[in-house]
């Protein structure tokens, strides 16, 4: 009998998903009875959160409680947390992540190609069908750790995320749209970065954004990193050199359409294993759309590396 445990955010989406938690849980309820009816019995156990960090929390135990699939039911905050979890447990004895999408972006699930539509998603939830994702490791000089599974970005992303968090009156896409017109209107910090890749001798760059990505999509729908693939191994790295304003919101329609790769001065693309920046000014950082470091917290030099087919992630459709 498989064991499912579904942990449900109600505060994803600006507190939308509240509202659906309900009608979610009696589709996954008929799903199961007609996989009960074909023979295969699971058995579903429901968490909700009432606060951050506690995702991670249910998903550690549910992994120690030796459930089969652990399923975020919420957005890339909720995933990022349930991830967490499973990732405090040995490889061995780890659950399979399912995703239910309902937040504002759901980059990860657009990124593993998991359907937008509720009753489709949770159809994916059951059978056997499974794919390898790829997670990263980010630690701060402050000594702060987190494990991430779609993109982090320092600078600029970092900055717009913290706008983002405030906007209160809309919902998916034009969240992050406003937040990255915020931010550019509030002129953004430029930096001097030393940037270690692999093995290679440190080089100095003017930066505004650095994005490490394992997809290539964030921010509800910003392909800033299109050559990404969550599985190969790889982290995909995409740099924004030092623009002005206008610049920048030439570029935010070029970046909307993929199109930014081919303005080589610049945005510099590449893949690494390890990547580690420090940066000469206090940077704000977001990892899988969450803050991990605020302006405020004096972080100066970040570590980022992979770990190659880290997570099991149910994908039967």
């Amino acid at each position: 009998m498989p064991r499912m445990k579904l942990i449900l955010n109600p505060a994803s989406d600006k507190g939308r998903t509240a509202k659906i938690g309900e009608a979610l849980q009696s589709l996954l309820h008929e799903r199961a009875e007609i996989e009960r009816q074909k023979g295969v019995h699971y058995d579903l156990d429901w968490e909700l959160t009432e606060r951050r960090g506690q995702a991670t929390e249910f998903a550690a135990k549910a992994a120690n409680d030796n459930f089969d699939i652990v399923v975020a039911v919420g957005g890339d905050g909720t995933v990022h947390e349930v991830m967490n979890g499973l990732m405090q447990v040995e490889k061995k004895k780890r659950p399979r992540l399912g995703v239910i999408p309902v937040g504002s972006g759901n980059d990860f699930a657009h990124n593993v190609k998991l359907p937008d539509d509720h009753t489709e998603a949770i159809h994916c939830l059951f059978g056997d069908m499974t794919h390898p994702v790829d997670i990263g490791v980010i630690k701060s000089d402050k000594g702060k750790q987190t494990y991430w599974d779609n993109t982090l970005s320092i600078g600029f992303g970092g900055s717009a995320n913290i706008y983002a968090s405030k906007i209160t009156w809309l919902q998916g896409f034009l969240v992050y749209l406003l937040a990255v017109i915020q931010t550019i209107v509030s002129k953004p910090l430029k930096y001097m970065a030393k940037i270690t890749i692999d093995d290679q001798p440190p080089q100095e760059r003017g930066v505004a954004m650095i994005s490490i990505c394992n997809g290539p999509r964030e921010g509800g729908g910003f392909p800033v990193a299109p050559n990404a693939v969550m599985d190969d191994g790889l982290i995909t790295y995409m740099i924004m050199r030092n623009v002005n304003q206008l610049q920048m919101f030439y570029f935010l329609p070029v970046v909307m359409a993929a199109k930014h790769l081919g303005y080589t001065k610049y945005f510099e693309e590449g893949t690494a294993r390890k990547f580690v920046a420090e940066l000469d000014k206090p940077v704000a950082i977001h990892v899988d759309g969450e803050l991990f470091a605020h302006w405020d917290d004096n972080v100066h030099r970040v570590e980022m590396d992979i770990l190659p087919g880290e997570l099991e992630v149910i994908r039967n459709c």
